[in-house]
């Protein structure tokens, strides 16, 4: 049986550093009358920060350091789920490899004699490193795995993109080793997607590399809609490069499964609550009054870290060009607004990280009272779970956003003019937004002539 150990390729780096591995399989030569074993030394695309790699385990460790860095802005309770996603992930993705490795070792194996490390070297790279080993620079590989790391390589997008596309392959790689199959183009039709989307719901147990077996649980629903969307993305830019793929992908039955993402405001009450909290300490009272303005303009975190007094114009607004959508805002400004404004002499403190700034915040909002039970709902491998937690547990930087958008709408602010600020694109988008409870439309409605026949009569 192949023995894999993996190992830092810089285990002294402040940076990400790639795994290398021993793979130690049966090849040896005869050397002074004594066997000596030679393990192929191969060079893995698996990257992680040192101190996330637990050397005796030969695994990466547990850690909120593996969180998507959008995740804090949303709750602890999201870091924890993209910590725990991607850590597992990662691991994963080194089982992975270590079964497609051994797997390869037994089908290059004849009559008991094992393959060459040419011949081993060269078959994990038609897999791990297509364009190391397919065609002449520049031509597209036509086969999956091949194609899928070339379009990795070639694809110009964000680090966190880049992930999930290994992921989605590592999840394609995974499948195949459980399905004992093997996974080409012309098979990724309907029938794959129904198959593929009940492996990704349903709890998997894996063995450890102690031997031991380990439940892994199956994705949440909007997980699975993040995998299938990336597959349709290959799919499709296979079927532009010429690639004969099933166009099963088109179709709405192969859907990017999906459900509301939960996520919560604070009313016009709890930020009043935040506002007269007194007698914070200095580092909690600026995390505060940052994030009340922010809950009065609609600006992202990354914005409010970039407010100067230049930004303030002399009809009363703010006009700034937002970093996210390089689109130019003019946002009113709020009487709490400028009272912050000048209380800081229009030098406002400086943001400590988005990170810090959650953690702070959610002091703040403790101590305001902001602790109404919240009950969160999802679907999880394929069961609905719920989980209550008190509210500020769930305050972030985001909701200052939310909270703005929500507000404004209920106040009866046109849905036009405040996308005009939140920069979304359609109204049914922009409603999907905003957190109104039954009981916040309720009130709202309760207004309306409709239910006050007296003042129609008037």
């Amino acid at each position: 049986m192949a023995k894999i150990s993996f190992y830092l390729a810089n285990p002294k780096t402040k940076n990400e550093t790639n795994l290398f591995c021993l793979i130690n399989y049966g090849l040896y030569r005869i050397d002074n009358g004594a066997k000596k074993y030679l393990p192929l030394k191969y060079y893995t695309d698996i990257a992680m920060f040192p101190d996330l790699w637990n050397k005796e385990l030969n695994r990466a460790k547990e850690s909120n350091k593996w969180a998507n860095p959008e995740t804090f802005d949303i709750s602890i309770q999201a870091v924890k789920e993209s910590a725990r996603k991607n850590y597992e992930a990662i691991n994963s993705e080194i089982e992975t490899f270590e079964r497609t490795a051994k797997e390869l070792i037994r089908t290059l194996s004849e009559n008991g004699n094992v393959p060459s490390h040419d011949k081993l070297r060269t078959e994990l790279d038609k897999i791990y490193k297509p364009t190391k080993v397919t065609t002449e620079q520049g031509e597209t590989p036509k086969e999956l795995f091949p194609f899928i790391d070339f379009f990795i390589k070639t694809a110009t997008r964000k680090e966190n993109t880049i992930k999930s596309y290994k992921t989605l392959k590592n999840n394609l790689l995974e499948y195949q080793n459980d399905k004992k199959t093997t996974l080409t183009f012309d098979r990724l039709d309907i029938d794959f997607y129904n198959s593929f989307v009940d492996y990704l719901t349903k709890p998997k147990t894996i063995k450890t590399k102690a031997g031991k077996s380990k439940t892994v649980s199956g994705l949440s629903v909007n997980t699975i809609g993040t995998r299938i969307k990336i597959l349709k993305t290959f799919l499709s830019a296979a079927n532009d490069r010429g690639i004969s793929v099933p166009t099963d992908y088109k179709k709405k039955s192969f859907k990017k499964p999906n459900e509301e993402s939960f996520s919560i405001y604070l009313n016009e009450s709890e930020l009043t609550s935040i506002y007269n909290k007194s007698g914070l300490p200095l580092y909690l009272e600026r995390v505060r009054d940052l994030f009340l303005i922010g809950s009065y303009t609609g600006l992202r975190f990354s914005d409010l870290a970039q407010l100067k007094k230049e930004n303030i114009t002399s009809d009363n607004t703010i006009n700034i060009t937002t970093q996210k959508t390089n689109q130019k805002v003019v946002v009113p400004i709020h009487p709490i607004v400028r009272e912050i404004f000048r209380k800081y002499d229009y030098k406002l403190p400086k943001l400590p990280t988005n990170q810090k700034f959650n953690e702070f915040l959610k002091e703040v909002a403790k101590l305001a009272g902001i602790k109404e039970p919240i009950t969160m709902e999802s679907t999880k491998g394929g069961f609905k779970v719920s989980e209550t937690t008190e509210k500020y547990n769930l305050v972030t930087s985001h909701t200052a956003r939310r909270s703005f958008a929500t507000n404004a709408f209920l106040m009866d602010m046109p849905s036009i003019s405040i996308m005009k600020i939140t920069g979304h694109k359609t109204e049914s988008a922009f409603m999907r937004y905003i957190k109104m409870s039954a009981k916040d439309n309720a009130l709202k409605m309760q207004s309306h002539k409709f239910f006050n026949p007296m003042l129609i009569a008037k």
